[in-house]
């Protein structure tokens, strides 16, 4: 009777959570800290803040500065350097307004320095029909969106990894739990035992060697499960950046609440905000945006002045000054061709001097259908993707919304549940002392009451990782506002 007596009191510390402490408990925090994806997702994002960033400049004003090819020649007679300095500034965000200047310089002479500068000239040109606004909107928008995007995965994967610290949590709840299960049924049998022991059977008999391996088979059962708690604890230590070495208890290691938060309603989002619809209606901005762009006609201009306008100067009078001209041009392009005409009027009263330019690309014409076609398709194609967002947030409601109800009915009775088991462990602790009730019902109720305490722990991670899911299904943009006031 003493020694089974001495089985009972260990049980007893096992199962009472008085004797739980609070030391070395792994916590969220170092758990995120020590996650290396997380930190790497950070620098992702620096890298595509830059990125944003330089294409900002490729698409805003535009300098360029530019000696030319320098000409060097040599001869016994005489040498000489020619090059074509230039400079341009451009307006992407004016219908590409660009002003360019360019001039020819020729140096030459060994005995007397001759300078002579010809075609110096001043132009201004612009975009009057094209795509290129809607070209320049789109790159800002695309690099907009990278870092849109790479700041929703960044905080998406901090979500996602607070989820995997609490299911980790939870695994070793479960363990736990399941111990609890096994030490009742290793005491079950362990009474029976003594009672098959106290009735006189011989060891050799069936009966006796039955019950002694099921006693032997639930010690066994509880080894192997303590075990692995303890490897899964330390496992789960090292991820928080603690310590849980050789000697300490799950116990002591686990914690003894978890935080408690409210329940999210997923009709409390916006249905905008879902990630489907969110990202497919993007796509199809985006997408309207393209063809809007391909534009199959253009058409641009230009303006400008040329100082010593080499082409005014005759071929048969070499003596003749080349004079300044006032010019302008015109380009259009209609799918595969493109014409292009200019004038170049001397200030000096002389004949203007006209330029024309065409060319043709017949694969652009046979094209032309073939591409509208495609864009149909690919409208109808878009349309679909958003119906699709669609079903799958209306699906996402039903299912979340009856998850919650079952994890809040599931609290709800197992809190019922709980207060039951600690009005009860009370009332047999006092009819224990009162030698109404046997040791084996009290150890019953007590256990009882540990595995209703670990199913709320459970219930308030499972609430946790539901808020985390639901949030996962949307847009969390206002918070990223937030965070960056």
């Amino acid at each position: 009777m003493k020694k089974h007596r001495k089985k009972i009191v260990l049980l007893s510390f096992v199962l009472s959570s008085t004797c739980w402490l609070s030391f070395s408990q792994p916590s969220l925090s170092d758990y995120l800290s020590n996650d290396l994806e997380l930190k790497r997702l950070s620098l992702e994002l620096k890298k595509t803040i830059l990125s944003s960033k330089s294409t900002k400049i490729d698409n805003g004003i535009d300098i360029q500065l530019s000696t030319g090819t320098a000409t060097f020649t040599f001869s016994e007679d005489d040498s000489y350097v020619k090059f074509q300095p230039s400079a341009k500034l451009a307006l992407p965000q004016a219908s590409n307004l660009a002003f360019t200047t360019s001039t020819k310089i020729t140096k030459s002479g060994q005995e007397e320095d001759q300078t002579q500068i010809d075609d110096t000239k001043f132009s201004l040109s612009a975009d009057i029909i094209s795509g290129s606004l809607l070209t320049r909107k789109i790159n800002l928008k695309k690099a907009e969106r990278q870092v849109l995007e790479a700041r929703r995965k960044l905080q998406d994967y901090a979500l996602t990894a607070e989820n995997n610290y609490y299911k980790q949590l939870r695994s070793l709840f479960e363990t736990s739990s399941s111990i609890i299960s096994s030490q009742k049924s290793m005491y079950d049998d362990t009474i029976d035992f003594e009672e098959i022991k106290a009735k006189g059977y011989a060891e050799s008999s069936t009966k006796y060697r039955q019950a002694l391996i099921e006693v032997l088979s639930d010690k066994h059962d509880v080894e192997t499960k303590v075990h692995k708690l303890e490897r899964d604890c330390a496992i789960f230590a090292s991820k928080c950046n603690i310590e849980f070495t050789e000697g300490s208890q799950p116990k002591d290691f686990l914690p003894t609440e978890i935080p408690l938060v409210e329940a999210l309603d997923i009709l409390s989002f916006k249905k905008e905000d879902h990630k489907k619809i969110e990202s497919a209606r993007w796509n199809q901005e985006i997408a309207i945006l393209n063809r809007k762009a391909d534009k199959n006609f253009s058409l641009s201009a230009s303006a400008g002045y040329t100082i010593k306008n080499s082409d005014t100067k005759s071929s048969t009078d070499k003596e003749k000054e080349a004079s300044d001209t006032v010019d302008a041009g015109l380009q259009a392009t209609f799918s595969g061709v493109t014409v292009g005409a200019g004038a170049s009027i001397p200030t000096n009263g002389e004949n203007p001097v006209y330029t024309l330019s065409a060319s043709l690309n017949p694969n652009s014409f046979r094209k032309l259908s073939i591409k509208k076609k495609q864009n149909q398709l690919n409208q109808e194609e878009e349309e679909i993707e958003i119906l699709n967002a669609l079903n799958s947030y209306e699906e996402d409601v039903i299912s979340k919304e009856r998850s919650l109800n079952d994890l809040l009915w599931t609290k709800e009775t197992n809190t019922e549940t709980y207060k039951m088991y600690i009005k009860l462990e009370e009332d047999q602790k006092r009819h224990l002392q009162n030698g109404i009730i046997s040791e084996s019902e009290y150890l019953t109720a007590l256990a009882n009451r540990e595995l209703y305490r670990i199913k709320l722990l459970m219930n308030d991670i499972d609430l946790i990782i539901y808020n985390n899911e639901t949030k996962l299904l949307f847009c969390g943009d206002g918070e990223l506002q937030n965070e960056e006031n």
